[in-house]
């Protein structure tokens, strides 16, 4: 629960607020998209933060649960609203608010590990988004620490363990599976023993994390060339490479994306002897 780790640092519950902001709230929605959650935060109503020695800031995700994206202190510096409170950054339509004033909030080290990584169970009074510890809340997952970070498409370069250390833990690597899901791809694998290629192309619904997952379960990925190849040399799928050639939009057909597929293969000539296309 909740409170256990709250109890483990000697924090009053009653003294300590929760927040569950909602993505279909219009204006938190704005400063989230703005990046500008704790700015958006210190602006709330006159004694919002009276008899409050820490505040645990949580976002809505799937159904009640929240995750974890800020611990603060509130001082006792309260004023009106005013633009040079904040940075450029803050969207002048979050300043312009006919009940809320500014509250100081300082970031904290306490659960400051636990940002983005503590998921708990709001409940079924996800309406009431502002409360105290007192109504506890079961902790859903804390999740681990990802030894491989997303970089970006173009930096995608892993081997055979390391995908699948990603396709296997959806938790902690939430958000590669999200970005394998949204986009089609012109992928390559590369066996690193004797340096032979293989092109393939990924789309369709869950598109290149869909077929990325089918090569860790299956090692060839259903290929006719990489079957043989690995018949013949069972463990040599442990040294192969993945990497994308082109990230393509989901907007483009099927069709489109076969072609740009036979366009690689012609580059870098995987038809050929040393090469692992079938076709």
């Amino acid at each position: 629960m909740l409170s256990d780790l709250l109890k483990k640092e000697n924090f009053d519950l009653q003294r300590v607020k929760l927040l569950r902001h909602s993505m279909n709230h219009k204006r938190f929605k704005v400063a989230y998209d703005a990046n500008c959650v704790l700015e958006y935060t210190k602006m709330q109503v006159p004694g919002f933060y009276n008899d409050v020695d820490l505040v645990l800031n949580f976002v809505g995700d799937q159904g009640t649960t929240a995750r974890l994206v800020g611990c603060y202190k509130p001082t006792l510096v309260s004023q009106p609203i005013e633009a040079h409170l904040f940075s450029d950054k803050v969207p002048q339509a979050l300043l312009a608010h006919p009940q809320n004033i500014y509250h100081e909030l300082i970031e904290t080290n306490d659960y400051s590990d636990l940002i983005n990584r503590l998921y708990i169970d709001w409940g079924k009074g996800t309406v009431n988004w502002s409360q105290r510890a007192i109504n506890d809340k079961p902790i859903i997952a804390i999740k681990s620490v990802p030894s491989l970070e997303f970089k970006g498409y173009e930096k995608i370069v892993l081997m055979y363990d390391q995908l699948k250390q990603i396709i296997d833990n959806q938790v902690t690597y939430e958000n590669w599976h999200d970005a394998l899901k949204s986009v089609h791809a012109i992928y390559l694998i590369t066996d690193l023993t004797e340096g032979r290629q293989y092109v393939g192309s990924a789309y369709g619904a869950d598109s290149l994390f869909q077929r990325w997952k089918m090569y860790v379960e299956t090692k060839h990925g259903n290929n006719k060339r990489l079957i043989k190849y690995l018949t013949e040399h069972p463990d040599y799928y442990r040294q192969f490479q993945f990497s994308i050639l082109q990230v393509i939009p989901k907007t483009i057909l099927q069709k489109e994306v076969i072609e740009l597929e036979n366009l690689y293969k012609e580059k870098l000539g995987t038809r050929l002897a040393n090469g692992l296309n079938e076709n």
